[in-house]
């Protein structure tokens, strides 16, 4: 069946237009992100009284990307559509202005809850990997949150959705780049401490052994680094599978530290809306990679959108 799955995240959208059958992912019809950081400003409105609010600047920029995507679906008259929100719409006060964006569109938005997007994301993740007698744990680098999941082939073994998404503590830590030195070890600690009581808490029940089993990093940060790696315009066949060393993530944290936001923009072409907050994300794989002992980890281009197009198949399985 030919579906539309979209990824509603707090920094990215995303819409795969493809075919889905028997739980494998067929032609892939498009494939289009827009950053549209739709969590502008919640990291620094949220307190533990006040729910945050979506913008406004930033439901018109949801609005205009959901017009885009909407013209892709009508072209190719997809059986099903469902577009999942992630951890913003799951914070916002006034999620409701993002639905009804979705309702005028005629694209059905549901709010997905932090355990099932684990296990959309791991699904969709592992879903161009081969060999499924190893052991995974996969990184998804959020706007808002960053969700680390354990599996053993196709089984979701142990998952947590952390509230370290890169826009949301780049409101938090970092309000000006090139950021402070004593800023810069604030938000290291603040990391290191939400990764290294998951990460050991999830190998007492899941084995993971760094030198043959696969480690994979899904969304923006660890793409937009294997594109300023290779080089040239963002080509999944090049980056997807792409392996991210240790030693690299230590050089671009080194470098990005000391630029602001425009000059890293300029230096390395980022991608607009990425290049203020890929230091976040750098420093969250730098982490996740000396927490788990890896020296590498593997780029995936896949990640909540396929597991969306695999979902859709499912329901429609148990709905028969």
């Amino acid at each position: 069946m030919k579906v539309a799955a979209l990824d509603l995240g707090t920094n990215t959208f995303l819409c795969l237009i493809a075919e889905v059958q028997s739980g494998k992912i067929g032609q892939i019809y498009e494939d289009q992100v827009q950053v549209v950081r739709l969590g502008q400003g919640m990291g620094k409105t949220s307190t533990p009284n006040i729910r945050p609010q979506f913008h406004p600047e930033a439901l018109k920029r949801a609005e205009t990307c959901l017009k885009e995507f909407s013209k892709a679906i009508q072209k190719h008259r997809p059986e099903k559509i469902l577009a999942m929100a992630t951890s913003a719409a799951r914070d916002a006060s006034n999620a409701e202005d993002l639905f009804r964006i979705g309702r005028e569109l005629q694209i059905p938005i549901e709010i997905i809850p932090g355990s099932r997007e684990a296990e959309i994301t791991y699904q969709g993740s592992i879903s161009g990997q081969k060999d499924f007698s190893k052991n995974f744990v996969v990184i998804d680098i959020g706007g808002g949150s960053t969700e680390i999941i354990f599996g053993k082939g196709s089984e979701l073994k142990f998952s947590q959705s952390l509230d370290i998404g890169c826009v949301r503590l780049t409101e938090k830590f970092l309000a000006t780049q090139p950021a402070s030195a004593k800023s810069l070890q604030d938000l290291r600690g603040f990391i290191a401490q939400k990764l290294d009581g998951l990460i050991q808490a999830a190998l007492k029940k899941v084995p993971f052994n760094p030198a043959a089993d696969i480690a994979l990093a899904v969304a923006g940060t660890p793409t937009e680094l294997a594109r300023i790696q290779i080089g040239g315009e963002f080509t999944p066949e090049k980056i997807d599978g792409f392996a991210l060393q240790q030693r690299q993530l230590n050089d671009w944290f080194s470098e990005f530290s000391l630029l602001s936001s425009e000059q890293i923009t300029q230096k390395f072409s980022v991608t607009p809306g990425r290049a203020d907050v890929i230091l976040v994300g750098v420093i969250i794989l730098q982490e996740f990679c000396r927490t788990l002992g890896i020296e590498h980890i593997l780029v995936s281009t896949r990640g909540v959108r396929f597991g969306v197009a695999l979902e859709i198949e499912k329901r429609k399985k148990e709905s028969l």
